[in-house]
């Protein structure tokens, strides 16, 4: 262990910390590489680091609310597999080895010498009857079977993740983006501004020919609202305790081979969208989008669901669509021109009871939906989410 981190020693961490970055094992795990970062940083620094810390600074946890709250303590042991695998596969290529002892949080510096003399092995031999042995053995046969299935039962996904959650899958989270523009406006200035009209490049060449009195030019960045890092946060924790991770990309960004190779999850407002405007929606019967919400259309009834004002309240309408874009992949999107709506629907599909009981809503027939909520906050604070009206899709 380093007691006093010279800065050569420190040039050596860092470069042993980014051979683990970005080796395979943690490439795709964003939620587990920002961990380890926090925790090299603050051993470097010689912080205290306990479970209220990495809680609170990392996670924004409110421990006021709930001490128990357990969400530190399993990305720390999902963290310790994950090194113990990378030095398995790495074994005797590494100069320094970082360890976290099961139990604690603080980590180490170890050279590989340190690491196995602190991990002596010790055996003794006892003399045991062959029947007794027998026993143990079978019994032992017994529990291990028992707790997997325990396990198998318990860690079993709700029906809409099993292909998010599934082994080896291949994820993609996209968060929808609004196109910005420069413009330069009246006061010689040139400022950042969006139109509903442009939302990607060939939108802009279209919007600039049609209105030539306007200076106009490209950025470089795109604009999200709230509903991004508060949904994006809300789904790593959901992917993370299944075992699951996910890529990240931008809905401007978004391409046909990405929905072709990955699970879709798709965050955002339909008013944004490029690409997924032509897939959202595409199977349904009686649902399709209208101005800031959606039009419900059945047995020659029609009804139009938008965004509602009143002194003290606001309704907002989500479409959560659950459907599949190719064999052996899904997509859900949840969709809403408001942060709140999609932030509550993804809280509800995050939800294993909640989700149980929506299950039993579609009545044993096809698993992929379109479920239309009504969700009201009061003040922008007390938020509720009804299911509305839902369509089962063949």
């Amino acid at each position: 262990m380093y007691p006093m981190i010279t800065e050569k020693e420190k040039k050596s961490i860092n470069k042993a910390l980014n051979q683990i970055c970005s080796h395979r094992i943690f490439l795709n795990s964003p939620t587990h590489i920002l961990l380890l970062k926090y925790l090299v940083k603050k051993t470097i620094n010689e912080e205290e680091i306990n479970e209220v810390t990495i809680g609170s600074n990392l996670y924004g946890i409110d421990y006021s609310e709930n001490k128990r709250n357990s969400t530190v303590r399993s990305y720390m042991y999902k963290l310790r597999k994950k090194l113990t695998e990378y030095y398995k596969e790495t074994e005797g290529n590494e100069d320094i080895i970082f360890e976290i002892i099961k139990g604690q949080y603080n980590l180490s510096f170890l050279s590989v010498d340190e690491y196995y003399k602190s991990k002596p092995n010790y055996s003794k031999s006892v003399k045991i009857p062959t029947k007794y042995i027998k026993l143990a053995f079978v019994f032992l046969i017994i529990t291990i079977a028992s707790l997997l299935v325990i396990q198998k039962y318990l860690k079993k996904p709700s029906f809409i993740w099993e292909d998010y959650f599934r082994k080896g899958a291949k994820n993609l989270l996209v968060l929808s983006d609004q196109f910005i523009v420069y413009e330069k406006l009246t006061d010689g200035k040139t400022y950042g501004v969006s139109y509903p009209e442009i939302n990607n490049y060939n939108d802009f060449i279209k919007y600039t020919k049609a209105h030539t009195d306007k200076e106009l030019s490209t950025t470089d960045y795109t604009l999200m609202s709230k509903m991004a890092p508060y949904t994006t946060k809300a789904l790593s924790y959901w992917f993370c305790s299944n075992d699951s991770d996910f890529q990240l990309e931008l809905e401007s960004k978004l391409k046909y081979k990405d929905i072709q190779n990955h699970n879709i999850l798709f965050i955002g407002q339909y008013k944004t969208m490029n690409l997924s405007k032509s897939l959202f929606l595409k199977k349904s019967k009686i649902f399709a989008t209208f101005n800031d919400g959606f039009k419900y259309t059945k047995d020659g009834i029609e009804k139009i669901y938008n965004t509602e004002f009143s002194a003290n309240e606001k309704v907002e309408y989500a479409m959560v669509s659950y459907t599949s874009l190719n064999p052996n992949k899904s997509a859900l999107y949840f969709v809403s021109n408001n942060d709140i709506g999609v932030m509550a629907t993804v809280r509800k599909f995050t939800n294993k009871k909640w989700l149980a009981t929506f299950k039993s809503e579609l009545q044993g027939k096809s698993q992929h939906f379109n479920a239309l909520f009504r969700v009201s906050g009061l003040q922008r604070t007390d938020i509720s989410c009804e299911l509305i009206k839902l369509e089962i899709v063949n």
